[in-house]
């Protein structure tokens, strides 16, 4: 940092090389001139801290030569030296902005004392200058970043309203900062979110809203920031994507069943074949008849199955949220299918957290799922083997385990795929419905399987306050 530098003004040589020797004993540079217009010249072209000033100079009063010297730099101190003292002088000095009034002859201590005061409040006023300075400049690059960023961005003070509007905002929408700085803002970001931002000449734009609270460190107030980001386009592009999707999807499903429905079809056309061909030769009795009918019978209540399965995955039901007690639902589906396990040499076990978070749900609708996994799980294991149904907490989630000890399958079977099934008379539709259940109570299902042991996994948002599908 460089030296205070302090600028001595008197014509007196003598007293002036005196000057300069004592307040050089504060580790300063000094300057000696000895009129004013050379004090002037000399505060021009050099920065000056402090001037110590004759009040009577060859060229003018030491007085008048303080404005000159605060035009150049409106920080420098001045301290009037003169021999005469009298209350007049001593209040043209304050009026002339003068920092002290030194009258000869002073001792070295006291003028030390007063050149060290003034010197210190330079210093305080510069240092608080600098700040200002940095402050705007600080404030303007902000300014500048705010308007450079290729995003919408908004502040919101403490009571809701606008208080930054950056130029992106002001060229989509048409409304500048004066119009904007002030009004409301609530309605326009509404917490986050993709919501229409209105377009002063008409129209609106979709923008996706990102929210964040600063609290000013010198106030208690804190400041909400939102960032947007024009995703008009972007929705629009999904939305065609999505069209595109359900029809593709549409017709797959169509071709799937289709192809589904062929199957019961051809074997209950052949069965009726095979009954006219009797019934044309004499042969139809009851006792031949009867099992063909029994298999046309159970081809057209395969097909009935396959239409009700079709149209409970393309047509859900809403869902009937409620307060569900998980472990309640998983011991109901375990007995339910407890005469079938037995039948099939399977052991159940359950493993039932004793603490879970609440949950909402649709209670049947879980039953639906659950038993759908079971009975995948018992068709598994057709030698035998064991079914576990266990609860948990995880974070922000009840989890369900449903794993059984059968022949598994390979990773990247698609298991949740419509119409895809490894059972002869399946339908392809079971875990399809399954997911469909689960995503629609905002949930996920993974699936991990090898031989010997498969687990369906069904992670469920805890908590009471969830939306319908």
């Amino acid at each position: 940092m460089d030296k205070p530098r302090v600028l001595i003004v008197d014509d007196d040589a003598a007293l002036a090389e005196n000057l300069a020797e004592i307040v050089a004993m504060l580790d300063v540079s000094v300057d000696v001139v000895a009129t004013a217009a050379a004090a002037l010249d000399r505060a021009a072209s050099h920065l000056m801290d402090l001037a110590l000033v004759d009040i009577r100079l060859p060229d003018g009063s030491g007085i008048d030569l303080i404005s000159g010297l605060r035009a150049l730099d409106p920080m420098i101190e001045v301290v009037l030296i003169t021999g005469d003292a009298t209350v007049e002088s001593a209040i043209a000095a304050v009026r002339g902005g003068a920092f002290s009034y030194v009258v000869k002859p002073f001792l070295a201590p006291d003028l030390l004392d007063v050149v060290k005061r003034a010197l210190g409040q330079v210093a305080v006023l510069r240092e608080r200058e600098r700040l200002r300075v940095e402050l705007e400049r600080s404030e303007h690059r902000y300014r500048e970043l705010v308007d450079a960023v290729p995003t919408f961005v908004a502040a919101l003070d403490t009571t809701g309203r606008i208080s930054v509007w950056n130029e992106r905002l002001e060229k989509v929408t048409g409304y500048s900062r004066g119009e904007m700085i002030g009004c409301s803002g609530q309605d326009l970001v509404r917490g986050g979110g993709i919501h229409p931002l209105a377009i002063k000449g008409g129209g609106e734009r979709l923008v996706r809203w990102e929210m964040a609270t600063v609290r000013a460190r010198d106030a208690d107030e804190n400041a909400v920031y939102a960032v947007g980001i024009d995703v008009t386009e972007e929705q629009e592009l999904l939305r065609r994507m999505l069209r595109a999707e359900r029809l593709a999807a549409i017709g797959t499903m169509a071709a799937g069943l289709a192809h589904e429905i062929r199957n019961p079809l051809n074997s209950a056309m052949l069965q009726l074949q095979v009954l006219r061909r009797r019934i044309e030769r004499g042969d139809a009795s009851a006792d031949t008849a009867k099992p063909i009918v029994g298999i046309i019978e159970d081809e057209i209540q395969r097909l009935e199955r396959l239409v009700a399965e079709f149209l409970a995955f393309v047509r859900p039901r809403p869902l009937d949220l409620r307060p569900t007690d998980i472990a309640d639902v998983c011991k109901a589906v375990l007995e339910f299918v407890r005469p079938e396990a037995e039948a099939a040499g399977v052991g159940q076990c359950h493993e039932f957290a004793s603490e879970l978070p609440p949950l909402s749900a649709d209670p049947e609708r879980l039953r639906q799922v659950l038993l759908n996994l079971v009975r995948n799980s018992l068709e598994a294991m057709p030698g035998g083997g064991t079914l576990t149904v266990r609860t948990r907490a995880a974070p922000g989630h009840v989890e369900i385990d449903v794993e059984d000890t059968g022949v598994g399958f390979a990773d990247e079977t698609p298991v949740f795929d419509a119409f895809f099934t490894t059972k002869p008379t399946g339908t392809g539709l079971g875990l399809s419905i399954v997911h469909r259940i689960v995503a629609d109570h905002q949930g996920t299902i993974r699936v991990q399987s090898r031989t010997g042991r498969t687990c369906f996994t069904i992670a469920l948002p805890a908590g009471l306050a969830m939306t319908t599908w």
